[in-house]
C-alpha cells in the first residue's frame, strides 16, 4: 500500500472527503488532492474505476458553488487526469475551451452556456434583491 497525502500533510484514507473551501482564509483540498484520492480509491480501497468516478463526482456535486474547486476545471493537469479517467466536471471550461476550437461544436457550447445562465441568472437576482433589500431598509432608517 502506498502512502497518499494530501497538500496539508494529511494522510488520504478510503473514507476520506475532501476538505472544502470555505468561507474566509481557510485550509482545502488542492486539484492534485482530489486525484491522489481518485487513485487511492481505486489503487488501495477496492473501488472500480465506474465507483471511485461515482464517489468523485458526488463530492464534486457536493462542494460549495463558491469555493475554490470551482477553478480546477481549468486547471490542465485536473481536466487531463479526469477526462483520462471518463470523467467531466466542468460547464463553464467546455465553453472556452469548445469556443477557442471553432464552430466545430457549437451546440455543445450552447447548451454548456445554458446551464451556467441556469445558475447565474437567479444569482444576479438574488443579488439585486438583496442589494435593493439593504437600500431600502437604509433608507427607511
Amino acid at each position: 500500500m502506498a502512502n497518499y497525502i494530501d497538500s496539508l500533510n494529511n494522510p488520504i484514507l478510503c473514507d476520506s472527503t475532501p476538505n472544502y473551501d470555505g468561507w474566509f482564509s481557510d485550509d482545502y483540498w488542492l486539484a492534485t488532492d482530489w486525484i491522489t484520492w481518485h487513485k487511492k480509491l481505486k489503487e488501495d480501497c477496492g473501488y472500480t474505476q465506474e465507483e471511485a468516478n461515482a464517489k468523485i463526482s458526488q463530492a464534486w456535486t457536493d462542494r460549495g458553488t463558491f469555493g475554490h474547486e470551482w477553478f480546477f476545471q481549468f486547471d490542465s493537469d485536473f481536466r487531463d487526469y479526469f477526462e483520462g479517467e471518463g470523467m467531466n466536471f466542468s460547464s463553464l471550461a467546455n465553453v472556452v475551451y469548445t469556443a477557442g476550437k471553432g464552430s466545430e461544436n457549437i451546440i455543445s457550447t450552447a447548451g454548456s452556456l445554458t446551464s451556467i445562465l441556469k445558475i447565474a441568472i437567479p444569482a444576479i437576482v438574488i443579488g439585486a434583491g438583496i442589494f435593493y433589500g439593504i437600500k431600502a431598509y437604509k433608507e427607511l432608517t
